[in-house]
């Protein structure tokens, strides 16, 4: 060992021998604000890798509790708003965001035919099922740690918690939080031959799905990114060339240049390079002269 690397062990025993002991406060000595803090996301968390163990990654957010809603029939829609602190009209946009997903089906009220009724698909029963796995793992999991009667209070609390939040939102002491203007860019991309088109997107890693009623409008999802998919019988003589083009902001380009250059993955993918802007970029052309160019951040 070099003299000076055993200076170094030295210093960091010496570090490690006098850092300070980490201690941390009880419940008690918290404040309430900060417990709800710390304690957010358990259920979140439980739930994601329980839909992401069924293939399921392409869910709006707040999703899972409207389609939850919808299965157990025991509060009406318009109370959503309130228990999420959004807009009837965010609410609105989940919905037919679930619709055109597969995850919810519309159907009008032969009473009342202003009205619409929703029900779950298949593939929306399987999301409850796993919400409910996913929920019921976290229960488990708290038992173990309080009694029953503990958690029974600690319901009862946060229900109050809700109460006093939602009568503060009627008498306007405050606002619900508004929906974003600019969810989702979903580009369409005009292709020729739609089931060559799913084959392809879903060689890539996507989830596709064709629009149920007729064959030349298709949707392709991953990590929260949607394309939609037409077929443009303008363009079907044509010559390939880019027709139409997107940019595809990722965590790794080479990791995905590496993952879209696979044998039999079909279109072409370019090398990733460095670019005076400080990305790690490369480009993919589906079949049909489509562009997604992809880039990440260079590492300082």
């Amino acid at each position: 060992m070099h003299p000076s690397d055993k200076v170094k062990l030295l210093d960091y025993q010496c570090i490690c021998r006098y850092r300070p002991q980490i201690t941390h406060p009880e419940p008690d000595e918290l404040a309430t604000p900060s417990l709800l803090r710390g304690a957010r996301g358990v259920y979140t968390n439980s739930i994601r890798a329980e839909l992401h163990s069924i293939g399921v990654d392409d869910l709006p957010r707040n999703g899972a509790l409207v389609l939850t809603n919808v299965a157990s029939g025991e509060r009406p829609l318009q109370d959503l708003p309130v228990e999420l602190g959004v807009t009837k009209q965010a609410v609105s946009q989940v919905i037919d965001i679930l619709t055109d997903r597969g995850y919810l089906e519309r159907s009008s009220d032969p009473e009342d035919r202003r009205r619409i009724d929703l029900a779950l698909t298949e593939r929306g029963h399987q999301v409850v099922e796993a919400v409910d796995r996913a929920v019921a793992r976290v229960d488990l999991q708290l038992l173990e740690h309080v009694p029953a009667e503990t958690v029974t209070a600690m319901r009862s609390a946060l229900a109050a918690l809700a109460a006093i939040k939602a009568t503060a939102l009627e008498q306007g002491a405050g606002k619900p939080r508004p929906a974003r203007q600019l969810r989702q860019f979903s580009p369409i991309f005009p292709v020729s031959d739609l089931g060559a088109a799913l084959v392809h997107y879903t060689a890539l890693g996507f989830k596709t799905v064709a629009y149920p009623d007729g064959d030349d409008y298709g949707f392709a999802n991953r990590d929260g990114i949607g394309l939609h998919l037409l077929v443009d019988h303008h363009h079907e003589n044509e010559p390939s060339h880019h027709r139409a083009a997107a940019y595809l902001y990722v965590h790794d380009a080479d990791a995905l240049y590496e993952e879209w250059s696979r044998p039999g993955i079909g279109g072409e993918t370019l090398p990733v390079c460095s670019t005076p802007y400080k990305l790690r970029e490369g480009a993919h052309v589906d079949p049909d002269g489509n562009l997604i160019r992809f880039g990440s951040p260079m590492e300082e």
